[in-house]
């Protein structure tokens, strides 16, 4: 590190300006600290330096950033990975005062020393031992405290062996540690802002998340949904960022990454006005009951009638075995037809409209096994929708988009709203809430879409349909790049980059995960095939 030799006031407070823009503009901390640290040092020619952080429960500081040029120990920043232990703050509930930094911490004054080794104030004996292992001699130090605009205490900056033009250790000077208070004092408050700015940005993306855990937590069959969504959002993103293929000329920033990850953890927050009873149809026959019992009892009802028929002699063996049958059959063909699949065959049609015409007599009554509302619900030509519950569960990415755009987000993360509620857009212009078209779907919409459709159809928790294998749900997916409904190269990067093999192990069943072959799925995806 580059040191200078004394400066005039008028020359530190133009430092003290550039300074302040540096920190102001900095968003990484220990790049904050490191910045701070060096003008210390910059500015007193001290020889060495450490910055100390208070901790979490104010009990001690910790090491952040170290430098000692006589050493060669560059400018870094100290994790605990290093094993130094933080200076204690308190011993045995009392302050600790015979530890220079400590005392400062709690006079909140500065504190300068012309020789550690001929001193009474201090314990120094920490500092010899260091000293004699390392070869080094601590003589002049300075310690300075870094106070927020509360006059609380955020950190402590200590300087080692201040040095005149010519390399010889000398004291510091009063004059430069009133300059220093204003440097850590500029510090400490553009500090306090940083952590505000990254506390409500925790706070907010906490707040997100929760909203998603709750409903979530609302839905018996596609919990975990929004949060395997999400972390998919960010795997793909993250890969996309490293991509030299397909997307060379994607470079997320960091608030980039975070605004993905807050559309992915919001793409579904539209479902909180979705009805339970829509939302977790399993069944074709669910509703706010399922209507399945009601059948059913509706068929022992009949059964009961047929066999006090039989027993009147207005039926006999032969008639009422026979009817007997059909009646079980029928039973049998809508519970078939109530699991709902990819397609009903029109045969399969035809016999619910039977079942639904043939009706039973007893005395002044007549029943059918299945009423015109249930017959529409069982003829559902695919999953367990109606044409109205489709719409109402689509209304979702409506919601999504009136919901979020009501929030005021941090201008960085502006785009959060298009993102979530536009996960439902096809590059054919059939998607919804917009109909937006091709290059109109926003890359970072794209991503949650591949995302939302391929949990969709590996997660082992639909009781629409029968659980897929990772080679089926791929098989599935070319469809939807086939017919333009999300985009083939975040699909080939999904598959090129492994990362379907890498979400399938955290979050599929391993009896899910079969052998894929990716050529394969790939030629799949070309028209035609």
């Amino acid at each position: 590190m580059k040191k200078r030799s004394r400066n005039s006031i008028k020359e530190h407070i133009e430092r003290l300006t550039q300074i302040g823009i540096a920190l102001s503009s900095t968003k990484d901390v220990n790049e904050f600290f490191t910045l701070i640290l060096s003008e210390a040092i910059s500015y007193t020619n001290a020889d060495a330096g450490t910055l100390y952080l208070t901790s979490s429960d104010k009990k001690s500081l910790e090491f952040q950033v170290i430098y000692n040029g006589t050493m060669h120990i560059p400018m870094k920043v100290i994790d605990k990975s290093y094993g130094w232990k933080p200076v204690n703050l308190y011993v045995e509930e009392e302050k600790n005062l015979k530890n220079m930094v400590s005392y400062v911490y709690h006079t909140k004054s500065p504190m300068m020393i012309e020789d550690v080794y001929f001193q009474d104030l201090f314990d120094s004996s920490g500092t010899k031992a260091y000293d004699a292992a390392n070869g080094y001699r601590s003589k002049s130090m300075l310690a300075i405290p870094m106070k927020n605009h509360e006059d609380a205490v955020l950190g402590v900056i200590q300087l080692i062996n201040a040095m005149d033009d010519d390399g010889k250790v000398i004291a510091f000077d009063a004059q430069g540690s009133s300059h220093l208070m204003s440097l850590t004092s500029q510090a400490g408050i553009l500090l306090t802002n940083r952590q505000l700015i990254d506390g409500l940005e925790t706070l907010l993306q906490d707040f997100l998340r929760s909203i998603a855990k709750a409903i979530e937590h609302d839905s018996k069959y596609t919990s975990g949904h929004i949060s395997r969504v999400a972390r998919l959002t960010e795997m793909l993103a993250d890969t996309m960022n490293n991509d030299d293929d397909y997307y060379p000329d994607v470079h997320f920033t960091e608030d980039e990454l975070k605004e993905i990850s807050m559309a992915g953890w919001m793409h579904d927050i539209g479902k909180i006005t979705t009805p339970p009873h829509i939302r977790d149809k399993s069944k074709k026959l669910e509703t706010i009951i399922d209507r399945i019992t009601i059948v059913k009892a509706r068929h022992q009802a009949i059964k009961l009638g047929l066999k006090l028929k039989h027993t009147r002699g207005e039926l006999d063996d032969v008639s009422y075995l026979a009817e007997l049958k059909k009646l079980n059959d029928a039973m049998a063909f809508i519970q078939t037809s109530n699991a709902g699949g990819e397609f009903i065959t029109p045969e399969a049609k035809a016999r619910l409209e039977e079942i639904h015409k043939n009706r039973y007599q007893f005395d002044d009554e007549t029943i059918s096994l299945i009423d015109e509302n249930e017959l529409r619900n069982l003829q559902i030509p695919k999953g367990t929708l109606l044409p109205e519950e489709r719409e109402k569960i689509q209304e979702h990415a409506k919601v999504t988009w009136e919901m979020l755009s009501s929030i005021t987000f941090p201008a960085k993360y502006h785009n959060v709203p298009l993102f979530a509620a536009s996960h439902h857009e096809q590059l054919s212009g059939k998607g919804y809430p917009f109909g937006l078209k091709n290059s109109q779907i926003p890359l970072k919409a794209r991503i949650i879409a591949v995302a939302d459709i391929f949990e969709a159809l590996s997660a082992k928790d639909r009781p629409y349909r029968a659980q897929s294998t990772l080679s089926q749900a791929l098989r599935i997916m070319t469809f939807f790049v086939k017919d333009y409904s999300i985009d083939k190269d975040i699909f080939f990067l999904f598959l090129d980059s492994g990362l379907y093999m890498e979400y399938a192990r955290k979050f599929m069943d391993p009896e899910q995960i079969d052998d894929v072959n990716i050529d394969a799925v790939k030629a799949a995806c070309q028209p035609g095939k």
